[in-house]
């Protein structure tokens, strides 16, 4: 039967994008959107050392991509069959951002899972089903699996893989005996999870809290082997340890880029600076010292109660200081609820302290430190401000001097607010005039109330001719399709700011959006400073240089936390690469400040001076000379010695054995037309297709029956989230070439694609060019499988076979116009579908193939035979398993006196 030449093309194009290409040593990359730099491929060769069980700690700085590095462990064991059943466990904050990346990235269909989506995910179950034992790949927050009976549940369940984000958030808290009390449920939980998981990722960027034992808890859930000792006094095994863990700082990868890449450096220069705001107005000046006069009062209320009662109190005056120097708006609302809750406790007669926080909690919102599940951000600033403390009659004093208060901070008006000054006179006036490159910002703060005060006052604040900017904010409040829209709706504009709350501040990638970022209040937490810098500067970023800025009031608690922590951390991060630890379960901030002998301004004296500190066990202080040289010696930064340029020459042979971009976008395009979907230009400043498979054999459950912007561009979509990707891996574009497979191949349509006949100048005799589907089989643990399309050509005779370089100047000519006829053809076709005529020519082909796949492999293996890589056993162990002829298509010559009978 003679077929289509078009169908014949998309037939192999078809099989060729849809076979598994064993010549690529790394599957993950064919079927990802991602496009990997040479340091974020490591990991993966790293893991792919114990393939039998990977169990890894990635441990690289903020900004290098640790999400994706995962993500290629993850769709690379996928590939090989070695793991089915996932299970991402993170902070609550991370949760859509990872089901997001598994999706967009990797094509991994994975459910967030927790108290409110369970209910959603069991509608869709059988009765009885139990959505951890059904759904292939979930993702849920460490909080929530920790505690019964979730707990249970999950560790019932044979994970194949469990990744854990954040992972020393689950790190044995430090034990300076083994009789101090600390809260063990997370570790616990993931110690557990861990001992049950066949393969484990644990992610963090701060591995190491200076605490030996906290740390080399991590590395213990991860090999048992890797330390020995007591739980308190661990010893770690470097040599073995080394094997697990992948550790670069910033620094590391860009020497490595200068060393070995030919690739340019990809991170931004960061040009950062702190703004030292100065109070310009007499209003300004009252309100901090009448703050601190009603702080006092707050302190003395609770000096009668409980060691913890007195904590918590400090903790709440320093809330409504930081408050204070946050905006008018925000100390405003605070005045406003405790005033009620005042009130509420004076009518009730209620004696009782009435702490809507725990002193842990409170702790923690003043340290910019992690919540877990239990409260939001705002809900935990709300109840800091309700924290009530004393007798009635210690309440009614209280309200009084609270009532002196209200009307102070009314008098702060927008025009006499002078950070808000600062930041619209000086800098953002700047920043939207294109002064920094793209006029794109985006401000950070803690607190919604002055997002809300910003969104409002900005604009009304700036030029006349930029007072229409764009503003679009980011919040707790907001669900997570509220957010993506935002966050997309921002990307799109030329000229816009962005205002945010700390829920962007991790895992969030901003740097498609914007250079430029502005923190509106001091984060007490370096850590957490160093977190959203990290959004923006980070590998991907757009424009060369960031430019950040950190605004601070003088002469407040703001302006000694600046120059004690955030400056001497910065001169710590440029000697050694990396941060020191922040407040762990010991240090808090004061007790920081008291020890470098730094005189603090006297408005917060007292809150210096109040209570000391009465836990007898030792502190950690980040700065001290032994705790950086134990991080240091203890840590694995550096770990580049990797050598995987031929795995990355491998992949570029692979991709230039499937096919260029172009040819892949015309298959899919061809693909879609064929199978009945309507195709249209957007006619958009990115070049998009709008892509409807409504009334097509595409229509598959759970996809949308419409892309309204599509590309083949993976930069481009990297760029623009809601651009979709259209890749070898994405499931509508697999559909596609399946159906087209089947369609071009059983003959049962006009489309029959197996044979097929062209005119074309780039012959001079008849020519034939078959396809064969070939099968190599490899002796590794498991046993692999490598098949190619193996182009092979001959005249009629089955002799003068043609070189690779021939073959694909034959595939790639130009058709003209056919002056053969059917009858004339189909002989030739006979003739050629003859195993005496191409036979031999294909066995020879074969033959010279396995040589050339034994002798690459052997290569590859010689080059990373030094890593004692258990991996590549077998690898060149090659052999022949079997053949399909998939088509067959004859050449003519173009010029009939060329013709050949």
């Amino acid at each position: 039967m003679l077929g289509d030449p078009a169908s014949n093309k998309l037939l192999i194009q078809a099989y060729r994008y849809s076979m598994l290409h064993g010549a690529a040593p790394l599957l993950s990359l064919q079927r990802s959107s991602v496009i990997p730099t040479n340091y974020q491929i490591v990991p993966v060769v790293m893991a792919l050392k114990k393939s039998n069980r990977v169990r890894m700690l990635i441990a690289d700085d903020v900004g290098l991509g640790k999400t994706i590095e995962a993500g290629l462990i993850v769709s690379e064991l996928m590939a090989r069959n070695l793991v089915s059943r996932i299970l991402v466990v993170c902070p609550r904050n991370l949760r859509d951002q990872w089901r997001e990346a598994l999706e967009y990235f990797f094509h991994i269909d994975a459910k967030v899972i927790s108290s409110m989506h369970r209910r959603v995910l069991e509608r869709q179950l059988p009765p009885g089903a139990s959505p951890w034992e059904h759904y292939r790949c979930l993702v849920a927050s460490i909080d929530y699996v920790k505690k019964d009976p979730i707990r249970h549940q999950v560790l019932e369940i044979p994970w194949d893989l469990v990744i854990v984000d954040e992972a020393h958030l689950a790190a044995k808290p430090h034990q300076s005996g083994e009789n101090q009390s600390v809260s063990m449920e997370r570790y616990d939980f993931v110690r557990e999870l861990s001992a049950r998981a066949k393969h484990l990722l644990f992610l963090t960027a701060t591995p190491h809290n200076g605490y030996t034992d906290s740390y080399a808890s991590l590395l213990r859930m991860l090999d048992g082997n890797m330390v020995s000792g007591s739980f308190n006094e661990p010893r770690i095994n470097r040599e073995l340890a080394r094997e697990y863990i992948c550790q670069r700082r910033r620094k590391d990868v860009e020497d490595w880029f200068k060393e070995h890449s030919e690739e340019e450096n990809p991170f931004p220069e960061r040009m950062q600076e702190e703004v030292l705001v100065d109070l310009v107005f007499d209003e300004e000046k009252q309100i901090l010292r009448t703050l601190s006069n009603y702080g006092t009062k707050i302190l003395d209320s609770a000096e009668g109660g409980s060691y913890k009662t007195q904590i918590t109190a400090k903790w709440t005056v320093m809330h409504l200081h930081k408050r204070g120097i946050s905006s008018p708006a925000a100390l405003r609302q605070s005045l406003k609820n405790r005033r009620e809750k005042l009130l509420s406790k004076i009518k009730s007669a209620e004696s009782e302290d009435q702490a809507s926080l725990t002193f842990e909690q409170a702790k923690a919102t003043v340290l910019d430190e992690d919540l877990g599940d239990d409260e939001t951000d705002e809900e935990a600033y709300y109840k800091a401000d309700r924290n009530v403390f004393g007798s009635l009659e210690a309440n009614k004093e209280e309200l009084a001097e609270l009532e002196k208060l209200v009307p102070l901070a009314e008098k702060i008006t927008p025009a006499k607010d002078s950070k808000l000054r600062k930041l619209t006179r000086d800098f953002l006036s700047q920043a939207i005039s294109g002064y920094y490159g793209p006029a794109k910002i985006i401000i950070f703060t803690r607190y919604k109330d002055t997002l809300d005060y910003l969104e409002r006052e900005i604009p009304q604040r700036l030029p006349k001719s930029k007072s229409d900017i764009k503003i679009m904010t980011v919040y707790g409040e907001l669900n997570e399709a509220q957010r993506k829209e935002r966050l997309n709706e921002f990307q799109r504009l030329q000229i816009g700011i962005l205002i945010a709350t700390d829920c962007i501040s991790e895992g969030i990638n901003l740097q498609h959006m914007a250079n430029i970022m502005v923190h509106y209040e001091l984060p007490w937490n370096p850590n957490r400073l160093e977190q959203r810098n990290g959004r923006i500067d980070r590998y991907g970023q757009k424009v060369p240089q960031v430019h950040i800025r950190t605004l601070v009031m003088s002469d407040t608690l703001d302006a000694t936390i600046l120059k004690v922590l955030v400056e001497k951390a910065r001169r710590i991060r440029e000697e050694f690469g990396f941060s020191p630890p922040f407040f762990g379960d010991d240090a808090n901030v004061i007790d920081i400040i008291r020890e470098q002998g730094i005189e603090v301004p006297s408005v917060q004296k007292n809150l210096i001076d109040f209570g000391e500190d009465r836990r007898s066990h030792e502190q950690i202080n980040p700065f001290d000379e032994e705790t950086i040289e134990r991080i240091k010696a203890e840590s694995f930064y550096g770990q580049s010695d990797v050598d995987f340029s031929e795995v990355r020459k491998r992949m570029k042979e692979t991709e230039e054995l499937i096919g260029s971009e172009e040819d892949f976008r015309n298959l899919v395009l061809n693909a879609f037309w064929n199978l009945g979907c309507a195709v249209e230009e957007n006619h958009d400043f990115e070049n998009t297709l709008n892509i409807n498979f409504k009334n097509s054999q595409l229509v598959i459950p759970g996809q949308d029956r419409e892309i309204k912007r599509a590309t083949f561009d993976p930069k481009l979509a990297l760029q623009n989230k809601d651009i979709v990707q259209l890749n070898a891996g994405h499931p509508i574009v697999r559909r596609a070439i399946e159906l087209v497979r089947q369609f071009v191949f059983e003959g049962k349509t006009a489309g029959y694609g197996r044979t097929a006949a062209i005119s074309t100048a780039a012959v001079q005799k008849v020519t034939l060019l078959y396809h064969f589907l070939a099968r190599f089989t490899v002796d590794t643990k498991p046993a692999g499988i490598i098949e190619e399309i193996l182009p092979v050509a001959c005249d009629l005779t089955g002799s003068n076979s043609l070189d690779a370089r021939e073959l694909e100047a034959i595939w790639r000519s130009r058709p003209m116009p056919m002056r053969r006829t059917r009858e004339e053809i189909l002989p030739h076709l006979k003739k050629a579908i003859d195993p005496g005529v191409y036979l031999p020519v294909l066995q020879s082909r074969l033959e010279k193939r396995l040589e050339a796949i034994k002798q690459e492999r052997a290569e590859l293996k010689e080059k990373f035979d030094e890593s004692d890589q258990h991996w590549l056993e077998g690898l060149d162990d090659v052999s022949q398993a079997s053949t399909d002829m998939l088509s067959v298509t004859i050449y003519y010559p173009a010029v009939p006196g060329g013709a050949s009978r």
